[in-house]
């Protein structure tokens, strides 16, 4: 079955599953999505990838203030800083590490932004809880969202658009759900650590799967709970099929994904986006950034260390899905975020790293990106108990992506009380991303 036939008959993704076609295990609810055609909601066909930064990174030698004395200072960062003239100018302001060469290029193209100083309101700086902010929306001194922020936003945008298809979004790299993902009343997106073993069992695992397939379509389904449940089993069995149709995609450059999380999350994710599937959100992760030792070496910090490892992981990774994306025409409707659960303070500690810290970089690429710097230069001058000061709330970044990209609203996801007397008042200085109107118009992409 095409993929446009796929799309026009049966919206929750069964194509290439043969079992499915047996009308006793025929699920009675993809008979009524069948029957029912419901539109999928974020119909303009563009695309988010989120991308965490896991740990904590140093925005500081991340995106460098060239300009900024305090940053070269032998107090500040006697060893790890990178050296004046080393860094790859941005905008005169800034410099990117050198090892982010990949990622300059975009830049320089227009198709990157830098926004400085994102974080939220006495920051914490515990990695679980910290995460759990950023991931769920909530911030210090409200009571914690129980679902993640996409799983809300979904709920709030999707509500009434009929069954989700199996891949309307996935976790890509890793088989554990994001929070960020987590919650919704209607949907539980795949998670996938690799193409290769998220597959149908054989022989008598498989039979026995069958059977468990049958005797919960045969349950009644009056009990939002018990059909939310076959919803779920669907979901996992119909994106399998799926994902093997994706995976047979072509490497467009081979050997430039990285064999780990990210790149094996970025490679999937292109190839799913390049075999014509209607996955309009991704996540992907990067571990490994709570370096409070041996984050640069003294006397090789653009080289040696861990920051400079990661980071260069990163940019090759980055470069690579941007590529695949532009030369096959996908680069408009792509849209890869950033973050990190805190940056790291200002100045260095005794190990060559540094520690937990408050207010940090994010960047925003794709061909739907203004390119450019956003959110004011870091104030070395002015921390907040040794960390940088937040000047944006990272409700508001959010939020911009879904209003100017997926032309949605965030007032409902965020609740109104923050939307009026935080997020709104930052948006209009937070356009790193081009509005719905002036964007391509993808409906009818594939």
């Amino acid at each position: 079955m095409s993929n446009m036939n796929r799309r026009q008959f049966l919206k929750v993704g069964l194509s290439g599953l043969a079992y499915f076609t047996l009308e006793q295990t025929t699920p009675k609810w993809v008979m009524r999505a069948a029957r029912a055609l419901p539109l999928s909601c974020l119909t303009s066909g563009r695309i988010l990838v989120i991308l965490q930064q896991s740990g904590g990174n140093d925005g500081l030698n991340t995106v460098i203030p060239r300009q900024d004395d305090i940053y070269y200072d032998a107090l500040t960062r006697p060893t790890i800083h990178i050296p004046k003239g080393m860094e790859i100018n941005l905008d005169g302001l800034n410099g990117i590490h050198p090892s982010m060469s990949g990622i300059a290029d975009w830049y320089q193209q227009g198709n990157a932004a830098v926004l400085h100083n994102v974080g939220y309101v006495n920051p914490d700086f515990s990695h679980f809880t910290s995460t759990d902010y950023w991931e769920t929306g909530g911030v210090p001194g409200q009571l914690m969202p129980q679902q993640g922020w996409i799983a809300r936003f979904y709920d709030n945008t999707c509500n009434g658009h009929g069954d989700p298809e199996a891949l309307f979004m996935a976790r890509t790299g890793s088989s554990e759900l994001p929070d960020m993902m987590a919650g919704s009343q209607n949907y539980v997106p795949p998670t996938i650590s690799s193409a290769a073993s998220y597959s149908l069992q054989t022989g008598e695992d498989r039979a026995a799967r069958l059977n468990a397939i049958h005797d919960m379509n045969n349950l009644p389904t009056i009990d939002s709970d018990v059909e939310f449940l076959q919803r779920s089993v669907n979901t996992v069995e119909a994106s399998t099929a799926d994902i093997a149709t994706a995976n047979a995609e072509p490497d467009l450059y081979p050997g430039g994904y990285t064999a780990d999380s990210l790149g094996n999350g970025l490679k999937l994710a292109s190839k799913i986006i390049r075999a014509g599937f209607d996955t309009r959100i991704f996540y992907v992760s990067q571990g490994g950034y709570d370096t409070h030792a041996n984050q640069a070496i003294s006397g090789n910090v653009t080289t040696q260390g861990d920051h400079q490892r990661l980071l260069g992981n990163l940019s090759l990774n980055v470069d690579t899905f941007l590529k695949e994306m532009r030369d096959t025409g996908n680069l408009d409707r792509v849209l890869i975020l950033t973050f990190s659960e805190f940056g790291r303070r200002i100045n260095e500690n005794g190990s060559s790293g540094t520690d937990h810290g408050a207010a940090n970089v994010m960047f925003a690429f794709g061909g739907g990106v203004n390119g450019g710097v956003f959110g004011g230069q870091p104030d070395l001058a002015n921390p907040l108990r040794g960390n940088l000061r937040h000047s944006v709330d990272f409700r508001s970044v959010y939020s911009a992506v879904i209003e100017n990209w997926f032309g949605a609203q965030a007032a409902p996801v965020f609740g109104q009380a923050n939307y009026d007397s935080v997020i709104a008042p930052e948006l209009a200085r937070l356009q790193f991303v081009k509005t719905n109107a002036n964007v391509k118009d993808w409906a009818n992409y594939g």
